[in-house]
């Protein structure tokens, strides 16, 4: 299955709008004033419509979901916001060397099949002196977790390299800077939280259809895990969730 295919699945605007706030954040932490922007797997475009309030002078945003880019363009037009939308896989953009100062992605790269040949790409877009900048989850954290509990039913699917900031920076370089924010983390219950991501988020609804009568087991488990997590009770669920953000820049010689 293809990412255009696999993120088809389910309801990413859903979903994605739990963590929204991270793509709103980022975007408030970057200098884009005047400077062409790069949203790689944008999604549902939180993070590109935030760019492009934020005075960029262009932004593009990328996703291989020709229906989450639909979604993105619709939130863009509600709110009078000009953003590009392109559809392809940002491990392969159609757009020229250097066409941007910045590239973001948020929780997007981390799911790269070969993520040396995404940051080769996101290097190739970039002009000298800007920025590569993504999220990822943190090893320590909800996903974290979830990750932990999800690995036994999915033995083939190696170790995650962008948890944490040693593994981070053998992957794309060792001038990369690594820091660790947060974000909360509200909804009904942490059994509403679960029920969301399988019937919303693409590679849970995969999993729930790989899994079979085994998907029983392993929703108790993320539950568990989820309501450890945070604080469960009184019909809400709160939990404060860290990730991480890796800034770099891109050199001359590159």
């Amino acid at each position: 299955m293809g990412p255009g295919e696999l993120w088809s699945l389910g309801d990413y605007g859903i979903v994605g709008d739990l963590w929204a706030a991270v793509g709103r954040d980022l975007a408030h932490t970057i200098d884009v004033v005047d400077r062409d922007v790069i949203d790689l797997a944008t999604g549902t475009g939180v993070t590109a419509i935030a760019l492009a309030r934020r005075g960029a002078r262009t932004v593009v945003g990328v996703d291989a979901a020709a229906p989450l880019l639909r979604e993105a363009a619709r939130r863009a037009a509600r709110g009078g916001i000009r953003v590009r939308w392109i559809e392809a896989d940002f491990s392969s953009v159609p757009l020229d060397d250097r066409s941007a100062d910045v590239a973001v992605s948020t929780f997007g790269l981390i799911f790269a099949a070969d993520p040396a040949a995404a940051f080769a790409e996101c290097r190739r877009l970039v002009r000298p002196g800007g920025e590569i900048i993504f999220t990822s989850w943190s090893a320590s954290g909800l996903f974290g977790r979830i990750r932990e509990v999800m690995a036994p039913y999915f033995p083939d699917v190696p170790e995650p390299w962008h948890e944490q900031p040693d593994r981070i920076r053998a992957v794309v370089g060792d001038g990369a800077v690594v820091e660790e924010r947060s974000f909360v983390l509200t909804v009904d219950s942490a059994e509403e939280f679960v029920s969301q991501l399988e019937r919303h988020n693409a590679p849970f609804v995969a999993a729930v259809g790989a899994l079979g009568d085994r998907w029983t087991d392993a929703r108790a488990d993320l539950v568990d895990a989820v309501r450890a997590a945070g604080t469960d009770g009184a019909g809400s669920y709160r939990a404060e969730v860290p990730y991480l953000v890796t800034t770099m820049r891109v050199l001359a010689a590159e």
